[in-house]
């Protein structure tokens, strides 16, 4: 009794799905003439065949039926891959974005920052694990990323590894194990990879905390030796084959190598600065065979850096004593760049002192290294932690500013263009020229 008391609540189901079925699609007809017991429940199309899991009985599996009516979709092709021009237009730029709150899945990003379209601003992007070096070829076609990883992901042993990009598909052209895990991972530096002049040397700064340098063979894409430099550290390029290094003592020492990469010279400059009193930022700007450094305070430090060994130039103020006064100082991370015309653009931020280095500021001032004077100031409306300039006659001034997106200015009258946000920015602190 029970057993056909169910066979019929069952049926009365299926029929009431049936009709809530059709209420929805008038091209169903279903008949509910009296049948037997264990009769089915026919629906009836009017139109095109309609098939789904609303007008099938509990018990009942769908069937999926294909549209004769429309062409198949086209076979889609795999494996195609965008190439990227050999030398990237000027308005491109390079954002490393380190990720602080992540160090593991850290980014090299390739962006268009005059590209109006937000879907069209990215080009490309590498991977770059904890805190990885950047380096990139002018001639060459190709990028550099040393960077580190730990058996067990964020521990276990750790190596360290220089990976080859090809510049126009972004490809892995080679990957280099280093000799050892030393090299140096701190905040982004703009010097801790460099080239020789001729492109066939890389020098990768260590730290262990003993301080090296490693030579790779770009030719044969080998190592060739580390080179020891106690007590100094990054790879400012020098001259044809040389790199400088800043050292603790407020000096320099110039590393000279042989034409097979191994060491030929070193010699070291006498401080220039008082690392207690008067320090200086390690972010150099390159133009025309010199180089420059700005002091905490707005002193800013020459150098001749055309042949093997460093020369030290001298020293001008870039800020005048009324704005000494005001507590005028430079600040930010990658605080300073140069443009193809040789203007310095310097972070700088009011009512500085001791520990505000790093803070980034309310302007960006800009100065001719010829003649050492102050050209232009530009207001940043939303604070300025790193800057870069491009490329060329019109060059744009990038701002890393407050809320970790990028402000666009026209760098040759400083007026604003537009706020560059949602590709992929966490903490894009490290900027660079794209070449």
């Amino acid at each position: 009794m029970k057993f056909e008391t169910v066979k019929k609540l069952v049926l009365v189901s299926a029929v009431l799905t049936v009709l809530w079925s059709c209420s929805k699609d008038e091209s169903l007809v279903v008949t509910t003439e009296q049948a037997p017991a264990d009769a089915k429940v026919e629906a009836k199309p009017k139109g095109p065949a309609i098939t789904g899991a609303d007008s099938l009985a509990p018990h009942e599996k769908p069937q999926i039926l294909a549209d004769s009516t429309r062409p198949p979709l086209p076979i889609e092709e795999t494996g195609n891959v965008a190439r990227l021009p050999r030398s990237y237009p000027e308005h491109w730029m390079i954002v490393r974005e380190v990720n602080f709150f992540n160090h593991l899945s850290g980014k090299v990003i390739v962006l268009d920052v005059a590209e109006t379209k937000p879907e069209k601003r990215i080009k490309g992007m590498m991977d770059s694990s904890l805190l990885g070096n950047f380096g990139q070829s002018k001639t060459r076609g190709e990028l550099y990323i040393l960077e580190s990883f730990h058996e067990r992901g964020t521990r276990g042993p750790r190596t360290d590894v220089l990976v080859i990009y090809d510049k126009e598909t972004l490809t892995i052209k080679k990957e280099i194990v280093w000799l050892q895990p030393n090299r140096i991972m701190a905040l982004p530096e703009r010097y801790s990879i460099s080239l020789s002049k001729d492109e066939k040397f890389l020098f990768a700064a260590n730290f262990s905390p003993a301080a090296s340098f490693t030579v790779v063979d770009l030719d044969k894409q080998e190592i060739v030796t580390e080179i020891g430099t106690p007590g100094c550290v990054l790879t400012y390029p020098v001259g044809q084959r040389t790199v400088a290094s800043l050292c603790s003592n407020g000096g320099m020492l110039s590393t000279t190598v042989n034409e097979d990469g191994t060491l030929k010279s070193q010699k070291r400059l006498k401080p220039f600065f008082d690392t207690d009193k008067t320090p200086i930022f390690e972010h150099g700007v390159f133009f025309n065979g010199q180089a420059f450094y700005p002091s905490f305070t707005g002193l800013l430090h020459g150098f001749d850096v055309s042949g093997e060994e460093v020369k030290y130039l001298g020293s001008s103020s870039l800020v005048s004593e009324d704005e000494q006064e005001k507590n005028w100082r430079p600040g930010g991370l990658f605080l300073n760049d140069v443009d193809d015309a040789g203007l310095m653009y310097t972070i700088f931020q009011p009512d500085g002192h001791e520990g505000t280095q790093t803070h980034g500021g309310t302007e960006v001032w800009v100065h001719d290294l010829k003649t050492k004077q102050r050209v232009r100031r530009i207001e940043v409306p939303n604070w300025a932690v790193s800057l870069v300039v491009t490329r060329g006659e019109n060059p744009l001034l990038v701002v890393t500013n407050g809320e970790m997106n990028l402000d666009i200015f026209n760098a040759n009258d400083g007026s604003f263009i537009h706020t560059v946000s949602d590709f992929g920015n966490v903490t894009p602190l490290a900027l660079e020229k794209s070449y």
